[in-house]
């Protein structure tokens, strides 16, 4: 029982150490060192034994991964093609005539561009990078308030890291190896539940902005401190066409979902194509260099992150309170519900989508086979389970969201909630029920 305390009190303290701002390496091994001492281990062996093996195990299974990604990253955004479409769809907020629609397009916009960057290749950590300057712009130009900034979390943390069937993202490519499926598994189910979280998503922002807008709200005051900051904000000087921003991006997607390639090969395709495209053809050539030693802060900041918060659930993992947990979890009997639920709590526990999809099929992976659901359906339920629980306060992707656009949990935490933890939790039951009913597709 003790132990079972001990990992609530070392996961609150983590959540809490987050929530004020502290990093989350260091949140994450505050949080092992309690849940270590209360299930009777001794703090520094946990460390050692448990805490860094996880981490260097995600490290070694995903470094690739991030490394090629956050390179990806790196072309399309000094090349000006990520600011390019980001530049194209802003531009169809301004056009509105109505206040209130201008605002919510504006808003809409955001997650819509983070959606397309997304499931493109670009690291879901990279996107905020990318498109905080343009959201600034636009936001101010309409004087919509700054808060609603996080509601991108419906583009960057939800249908192309879970639902979208073919996308590149870790969470959509770490089922494929437990259950022997690929990264279109179930692809109806996937687009089903994408357009529905859409439709959802898009009334909880209209929602939103027409508070704002009745209430009279603008840009500040929760804009002030990101107005401080010096920014270079995209322009049209240097605005590429559509299909060239987009090439390097359907290269990725035919790559690893056509060809059948591996990720980090897809993510090198759609490197060289932008790279021959931006820098070759059009005689303006990047930097190689410089695009080696940008890409290495993109990739390798946000794998260690994720890497400590799968150590955290390594340490969990090993007090004797989790074994219990576990039985208690198997007694429940395997389902799709079951499935869902299991899943959630993992994620949770680490604050990440990946390691929690780790932590749930490194433990339960063989339960969850035994549940006679097919390979597709349990990649898709198991990927879009992740990304619940993912995004409580202590998420390394909540925390660098709300870092690089200057806004507090208090200010904006709540769209993150909506958007990214009960959304998805809505739609993986709502698959688990379709699966219950034997509908696959």
């Amino acid at each position: 029982m003790l132990s079972i305390i001990g990992i609530i009190v070392g996961l609150a303290v983590f959540i809490w150490l987050a929530f004020r701002g502290f990093n989350t390496i260091f949140a994450a091994i505050i949080g092992s060192i309690i849940v270590a001492l209360f299930g009777g281990l001794n703090p520094f062996t946990a460390l050692t034994d448990a805490f860094m093996p996880k981490a260097s195990g995600f490290l070694s299974g995903y470094f690739m991964i991030f490394l090629f990604s956050g390179l990806f990253a790196k072309v399309m955004g000094d090349s000006a093609a990520a600011a390019s479409i980001a530049v194209k769809v802003a531009r169809i907020a301004k056009k509105a005539k109505d206040p209130l629609m201008a605002k919510f397009l504006a808003v809409c916009s955001i997650p819509f561009i983070q959606l397309i960057l997304t499931y493109g290749g670009v690291n879901v950590f990279v996107t905020v990078f990318i498109v905080v300057s343009l959201s600034r712009a636009l936001f101010k130009e309409l004087d919509v308030p700054w808060w609603l900034y996080t509601c991108s979390a419906l583009g960057s943390s939800t249908v192309t890291i879970g639902m979208l069937p073919g996308s590149p993202q870790i969470q959509n490519i770490i089922p494929c190896e437990y259950f022997g499926s690929t990264t279109m598994a179930a692809p109806g189910l996937g687009i089903l539940s994408t357009i529905i979280s859409l439709f959802l998503g898009g009334c909880y922002i209209y929602y939103q902005v027409r508070r704002t807008h009745k209430r009279g709200e603008g840009f500040m005051p929760t804009g002030a401190e990101i107005s401080k900051e010096k920014l270079i904000e995209p322009t049209v000087e240097n605005e590429k066409p559509l299909w060239a921003c987009l090439l390097p991006m359907i290269v990725v997607i035919i790559a690893l979902n056509v060809l059948k390639l591996s990720a980090a090969v897809s993510l090198s395709c759609g490197i060289v194509v932008g790279y021959v495209l931006f820098s070759i053809i059009e005689k303006k050539p990047m930097d190689i260099k410089a695009l080696f030693a940008g890409s290495i802060p993109m990739a390798v900041m946000p794998l260690i992150t994720v890497c400590c918060a799968s150590g955290f659930g390594g340490v969990v993992a090993a007090v004797p309170g989790f074994q219990t947990i576990v039985t208690s979890l198997m007694n429940l009997g395997v389902n799709a519900f079951t499935i869902v639920f299991i899943t959630n709590i993992c994620s949770g526990i680490c604050g990440s989508a990946s390691s929690g999809e780790n932590i749930a099929l490194q433990n339960f992976g063989d339960l969850f086979l035994s549940s006679g659901i097919p390979g597709d359906q349990l990649h898709r339920l198991v990927a879009m389970s992740s990304i619940g629980l993912d995004t409580l306060p202590h998420s390394a992707g909540v925390i660098t969201a709300l870092s690089t656009t200057k806004l507090t949990h208090k200010q904006a935490y709540i769209n993150n909630f909506v958007l990214s933890v009960v959304l998805p939790i809505i739609m993986a039951c709502f698959a688990a029920v379709l699966i219950s009913l034997g509908i696959y597709f």
